[in-house]
């Protein structure tokens, strides 16, 4: 059953189940994709989110004029090219609502009653991780990287075991691994 043509057939009957097989087949071109647009780590797996929704509209509006996998790149290209200047256009949103411009004859001011929504604070916060994080990568080997990431995303041992195609007692040795490294680079 592994013809796209076959599950794609049988998709008006089980669609759900079909697009979970569909998931397993084309798991990786899904990730690569996600990381392809991702601009940082951070909002990886918003875009793997949206890589997921656009594999799940992409098996109900199919038809056979191409091969599925063709199609599948075309829809998930769009998606997240759109999501991408979604997320462009809507970055410096919570600064713009912080400003009032109620009096037009002065410059603008800062309007923030609760430090935590404080824009400057969440820039610095923001920032700091970034900075902290770029420097915890800088230590780690790519597939430490790529298994913070994921615990980063909330992904438990097993389904990080799943994803990476490692036993789980690798995943375990690698996260100890991290947890040295970052341990070394925050005491020194």
């Amino acid at each position: 059953m592994e013809n796209d043509y076959e599950l794609l057939y049988l998709a008006g009957e089980d669609l759900e189940t079909i697009v979970n097989i569909l998931f397993e087949k084309y798991n990786k071109v899904l990730y690569n994709k996600a990381l392809k647009y991702s601009p940082s780590y951070i909002y990886f797996d918003d875009y793997l989110n949206e890589a997921k929704i656009s594999l799940y509209e992409a098996v109900e509006n199919y038809q056979d004029d191409r091969p599925f996998l063709t199609y599948l790149n075309i829809c998930l290209e769009r998606s997240l090219s759109n999501y991408k200047k979604s997320l462009n256009r809507n970055r410096y949103k919570l600064l713009n609502e912080a400003i009032s411009l109620d009096n037009e004859d002065s410059e603008p001011q800062l309007q923030v009653n609760d430090e935590r929504y404080n824009p400057e604070r969440l820039l610095l916060e923001e920032h700091e991780y970034l900075e902290l994080r770029e420097k915890i990568s800088e230590e780690l080997t790519w597939k430490e990287e790529l298994i913070l990431d994921l615990k980063e995303q909330n992904y438990t041992n097993k389904e990080i075991s799943q994803i990476t195609d490692n036993n789980l007692r690798t995943v375990y040795n690698i996260i100890r691994r991290i947890q040295s490294k970052v341990s070394k680079l925050m005491s020194t």
